[in-house]
């Protein structure tokens, strides 16, 4: 019907009925109707502990990954902390930039020289070349796969910069991935904070046992026991006797048949001269 509010519908069985049940049905039986019942309770409760053990996959799934993602950002925050310790001043005047061995603190001639930098190695998708030293790190151009060239600072962490169309946006980028270190580290530990609550909260829900595990036990015993008494099994054989039996009879019937023609011959009548 496309209505949204519907998360969860019951399965359609299309069961069949055998012989046994039908005639069972049919005698009137009322463990045949207790049946039923079980057997439609212990299929729903068998998707549910189904689903309860997908769930319980997905949360050792999701926990193995906030572990993960925990050690990784605290091995990133330390690095970063010894980076923005490394780190040297280039804010206003302090501005020094090595390329190529030369010194330059000029920001727009230094921004002209990346981007001439740049747009000789584009189109070379490839390892990382070495251009200079930045605030301490040494500096990289780096080439995508799609061919546009970004700049990398590399220091015990790497970070990205842009390599843009002018000259000063191109330096603009290179200072505030540097100058951004401390915003980095704070939202490193925001993502620390995250991942171990997450942890936490995953580890109190890991190996829950499913909550009608005792009910769904016993149906599945309760549903042994009737099928035992109904003997279902068993009463399949009679049908088949019963379907066997006219053909018995008729093959028994021709035997007997040609035994007693076999028995009396014609007697042949005999003419005297």
């Amino acid at each position: 019907t496309g209505d949204m509010t519907i998360r969860r519908v019951e399965d359609l069985d299309s069961a069949a009925l055998t012989y046994a049940e039908v005639k069972a049905i049919a005698s009137g039986n009322p463990l045949v109707i207790e049946k039923a019942q079980v057997d439609a309770e212990l299929m729903r409760l068998t998707r549910l502990r189904s689903a309860h053990a997908e769930e319980q996959y997905r949360i050792r799934s999701n926990l193995r990954h906030a572990r993960d993602d925990a050690e990784s950002s605290t091995a990133r925050l330390a690095n970063l902390r010894l980076d923005i310790a490394g780190r040297e001043d280039t804010s206003g005047d302090n501005f020094r930039i090595e390329l190529d061995g030369q010194v330059i603190t000029n920001r727009g001639v230094a921004g002209e020289l990346l981007i001439r930098r740049a747009e000789k190695l584009k189109g070379r998708s490839g390892d990382d070349v070495r251009v200079g030293k930045f605030a301490g790190f040494d500096l990289f151009i780096r080439v995508g796969f799609i061919g546009d060239p970004d700049l990398v600072v590399r220091g015990k962490n790497t970070y990205a910069a842009k390599v843009t169309d002018t000259a000063l946006g191109t330096i603009r980028s290179l200072e505030s991935t540097v100058q951004g270190f401390e915003e980095r580290a704070g939202k490193l530990e925001a993502a620390i904070a995250d991942a171990q609550k997450r942890a936490t909260e995953l580890e109190g829900r890991v190996g829950a046992p499913f909550d009608r595990e005792d009910r769904y036990q016993e149906l599945t015993k309760r549903q042994s026991e009737i099928e035992e008494k109904l003997d279902l099994t068993k009463n399949q054989a009679p049908s088949q006797v019963e379907a066997e039996a006219p053909e018995e009879a008729t093959q028994t019937k021709t035997k007997t048949q040609t035994t007693t023609k076999a028995a009396h011959p014609k007697r042949r009548a005999t003419i005297r001269v």
